[in-house]
């Protein structure tokens, strides 16, 4: 049988920080991951989602990404602050 050390390291996906609410007073960011009370704070990582399936949530952060990333680019196409 075969075994499997556990690495000296954290393995974990960490996320839940800066929750992502409509409003405010619920969470940190907004659904496109932009801080309520900082407008140009963009927060893009796990820590805007309060919890995930059972899969890594890897994916799913490169999909928010790249949507907040083509928001980030209308706007300053825009020229919007």
């Amino acid at each position: 049988m075969a075994r499997f050390g556990v690495p000296p390291y954290l393995a974990a996906h960490n996320l839940g920080t800066a929750r992502m609410s409509a409003r405010a007073e619920d969470g940190v960011v907004s659904d496109l991951g932009r801080a309520h009370d900082v407008p140009s704070l963009f927060v893009s990582d796990g820590s805007v989602m309060t919890t995930w399936a059972a899969a890594n949530s890897t994916l799913t952060i490169g999909a928010l990404v790249l949507r907040q990333a083509g928001h980030i680019e209308q706007q300053m196409r825009a020229g919007a602050p």
